[in-house]
């Protein structure tokens, strides 16, 4: 089993600067500077059908090379932005994958990390900044009434742990996870086997893009057993 952290694509919200953190804004349908939610923009549409691409590619280079049966499934959070892009990728893989796609199926635990009182607030950059310096000195603060890195980490290296459960004999599943910048980068921290005070000292997912990644080995030898 393959697993792949997929950034949702450029969205409304990045484009006001705006922290859309909550399930409550971040599923909407209406409101934003559109009037239909805090899904993607233009730009960000364009961004995942260009990263989908470069990734059914990598797929197709790994069924060829090894000559294993390969299957494909998403997992998405339940936001606009990343429903959005996760059915961008599965309408991409649909014409560049000679198999299957089951379609997006949503899983809360993959949500955004919630900001607190920073929700919906401007500008961003600054608002993470003030939170990212507090996790870099404890990952089970709180503080602005955020949700702290530790259940972060609780819940989305569950929900790597509950697509393990899943593995079919003699094929290769690539799972597709599509979240957000928080969640993906204190996911990958934890399976890296770092704490989550050193969650930003791993290089940055930009919007639309995806990395493959493994538990570290000594958290690998847990898991096999």
């Amino acid at each position: 089993m393959k697993f792949i952290l997929f950034r949702h694509g450029h969205s409304l919200a990045n484009q006001e600067s705006r922290i859309v953190s909550s399930l409550e804004h971040g599923t909407k349908k209406n409101g934003g500077p559109l009037g239909t939610g805090f899904g993607l923009s233009d730009k960000g549409k364009q961004e995942v059908h260009l990263s989908a691409t470069s990734l059914a590619d990598h797929i197709k280079s790994y069924s060829t090379s090894t000559k294993k049966q390969t299957q494909v499934s998403i997992l998405a959070s339940p936001f606009k932005r990343t429903l959005e892009t996760a059915n961008l990728i599965h309408d991409t893989f649909q014409t560049s994958l000679d198999m299957h796609i089951p379609s997006p199926v949503q899983v809360l635990d993959l949500r955004e990390r919630f900001f607190g009182e920073f929700e919906m607030q401007t500008p961003s950059d600054d608002l993470y900044t003030a939170v990212w310096n507090q996790d870099a000195i404890d990952p089970f603060h709180q503080k602005f009434g955020v949700e702290s890195v530790a259940t972060v980490t609780q819940r989305t290296t569950g929900v790597v742990r509950s697509e393990e459960q899943k593995v079919e004999e003699g094929a290769e599943t690539f799972v597709i996870l599509v979240s957000h910048g928080d969640a993906l980068q204190i996911l990958q921290t934890a399976m890296r086997g770092w704490s989550g005070d050193r969650h930003r000292q791993l290089e940055h997912l930009n919007t639309a893009s995806w990395r493959e990644v493994k538990w570290c080995p000594e958290l690998a030898e847990v898991h096999r057993r």
